[in-house]
C-alpha cells in the first residue's frame, strides 16, 4: 500500500511540475501569455477591425469641418460681346459694357445654427467609433479563447502522447517475454498473438494523437502568426486557481463586461442618435456669408479693377423634402427596435453561457478527486497483479490488463485537468473577465 501511494504521488507530482521545470530548461518555449500576446500582436483580423476605428476617426474630423467657415475663390474671365456705347456731342464716347470681363473673389460661408443637427451627427458618428471599438474587443476576445483553448489542447495531447509511448513499451516488454516462453515451449502463442493485437491498437491509438497534436500546433502558428517552418515548443501546466462561484455575482459582471453586450448597446444608443438626426432634418438653418473681390466693368471706369464686397445672411427654411425626412425616421425607429431587442437576445444568450460554463466547471472540479482516486487504485492493482504474476497465480494478460487500466486512468485524470483549465477560462470569457 505504502508503494502504490508512493507511485501516484510520483506521477501527480511528475504530472504538475514538470511543465515549470520545462519552461526553464527551454528558453525558446512558449508560455500561455505569451501566446495570447503573439495572437493579438500578429492576426489580421485585429488589424482590419483597428483599421475601421481609423476609418471612424476620418469621419469625426469630417463632421468638425462643419464648425468651420467653408471658403473659397473664383477666378473668371468671361468674354462678352458686342461693345455697346454710345457717343455725346461734345462729351465724347461712353461704353456700357466691357468686352474682357475679370473677376477675383473669395466667399466665406459660416452656419450659426441649425437646431442641434450638427451636434447630433457629430454624436452619432462617435458612438459607431465605440462600437468599433466594442468590435475590437469582441474579436480580441474570441481569438484569445481559442489561443487558450489550442494551448491547452496541444498540452494535453503531448502528456497524452507520453501516457501512450509508456503504454506501448510496457506492452512490447510483455511480448518479449511472451515470445520467449513461446520459444522455450513453456507457452502457446495465444499469448503473443493477443500482445500484438493490444499493441497495434496502442499504436494505432497513438497515431491519432499524433495527427491531433500535428493539427493543434498547425492551428496555433496560424493564430500567432509563425511561419510553417518555425518549431512550436509550449510550456505550461493544468494548475489553476479555482474561482468562487456565485451565479448572481457572474451574471451581473457578464451583463457589464461582455463585449457583445457592451456593443449591443453602443448599436442601440447610434440607434437613438440617429433618430434624433431624423427628427433634426426638416429644420431650418441660419447661415452668415462674406464675400470680397476684385472685378472690372464698374462704372465709372469700365476698365479698371476695384475691390467689391458683400455681405448676407441667409435663413434655409426646408417646406416640403418628398417625405425624405419622414422615411429616414421610420427608418431610425425601426433600427432602434432592432437594437433593443438585439439586447435582450445578447442578455438572454450571456445567461444560457454563464450557466452552462458554470455547469462545466462544477463537473470537472467534482470529477478531479474521483479521477485521482481512480489512478490511486489503478497503481495498486498493477503492483498487486506483478506480485501475483511472479507467483504464477495470474497470466500474462491478466497483468497486461491491470497495466492497461492504469494507462486509461492516467488518460482520464489527464483529460479532467485539462478539462478544469479549459473550463475555467471558458468561465473567464463568458463572464467577461479576461482583460486582453
Amino acid at each position: 500500500m505504502r508503494k502504490s501511494f508512493l507511485c501516484f504521488t510520483l506521477f501527480v507530482t511528475i504530472l504538475i511540475i514538470r511543465p515549470i521545470y520545462s519552461q526553464q530548461v527551454k528558453g525558446d518555449s512558449l508560455t500561455i501569455d505569451e501566446a495570447i500576446k503573439q495572437t493579438l500582436s500578429n492576426q489580421p483580423l485585429i488589424s482590419e477591425a483597428i483599421e475601421q476605428i481609423d476609418a471612424v476617426n476620418a469621419k469625426i474630423k469630417e463632421q468638425k469641418s462643419n464648425y468651420y467657415p467653408n471658403v473659397e475663390s473664383n477666378l473668371s474671365y468671361v468674354y462678352i460681346g458686342p461693345l455697346i456705347s454710345l457717343t455725346f456731342p461734345g462729351l465724347g464716347n461712353f461704353d456700357f459694357n466691357t468686352l474682357n470681363n475679370y473677376n477675383m473673389n473669395v466667399n466665406a460661408k459660416e452656419d450659426l445654427y441649425d437646431f442641434g443637427r450638427r451636434d447630433a451627427a457629430m454624436e452619432l458618428i462617435k458612438s459607431y467609433k465605440l462600437s468599433a471599438e466594442e468590435k475590437v474587443n469582441l474579436i480580441k476576445s474570441n481569438l484569445g479563447y481559442q489561443t487558450i483553448q489550442i494551448f491547452y489542447t496541444i498540452l494535453f495531447l503531448e502528456k497524452s502522447i507520453e501516457v501512450k509511448n509508456e503504454q506501448i513499451n510496457t506492452l512490447n516488454d510483455h511480448l518479449e517475454i511472451a515470445k520467449k516462453k513461446v520459444e522455450s515451449g513453456s507457452s502457446t502463442d495465444f499469448d503473443v498473438l493477443t500482445t500484438e493485437v493490444r499493441v497495434a491498437s496502442a499504436q494505432n491509438e497513438l497515431i491519432d494523437l499524433q495527427n491531433a497534436l500535428n493539427k493543434g500546433k498547425i492551428y496555433l502558428r496560424s493564430l500567432i502568426g509563425y511561419n510553417g517552418e518555425r518549431p512550436t515548443n509550449l510550456s505550461g501546466d493544468f494548475t489553476i486557481n479555482i474561482p468562487t462561484i456565485n451565479e448572481d455575482s457572474l451574471l451581473s459582471s457578464a451583463f457589464s463586461l461582455r463585449p457583445e453586450i457592451k456593443l449591443a448597446r453602443e448599436n442601440e444608443n447610434s440607434a437613438k442618435l440617429s433618430t434624433q438626426v431624423a427628427e433634426l432634418g426638416n429644420m431650418p438653418a441660419l447661415s452668415v456669408g462674406l464675400n470680397y473681390g476684385i472685378e472690372n466693368g464698374l462704372f465709372p471706369d469700365l476698365k479698371v479693377l476695384r475691390g467689391t464686397w458683400a455681405a448676407d445672411i441667409t435663413a434655409n427654411i426646408p417646406i416640403f423634402d418628398g417625405y425624405k425626412t419622414d422615411a429616414r425616421k421610420e427608418e431610425a425607429e425601426v433600427d432602434l427596435k432592432s437594437s433593443t431587442q438585439e439586447i435582450l437576445v445578447q442578455e438572454r444568450k450571456i445567461k444560457a453561457e454563464v450557466q452552462a460554463a458554470e455547469a462545466d466547471l462544477k463537473t470537472s472540479i467534482s470529477k478531479l478527486n474521483t479521477t485521482q482516486v481512480q489512478v490511486k487504485h489503478a497503481i495498486e492493482a498493477v503492483s498487486r497483479a506483478e506480485v501475483q504474476y511472479k507467483d504464477g497465480v495470474i497470466t500474462n494478460l491478466d497483468l497486461i490488463d491491470a497495466e492497461t487500466a492504469l494507462a486509461e486512468a492516467k488518460l482520464l485524470y489527464l483529460q479532467v485537468l485539462y478539462k478544469n483549465v479549459v473550463n475555467k477560462y471558458a468561465l473567464d470569457q463568458v463572464v467577461g473577465r479576461v482583460d486582453w
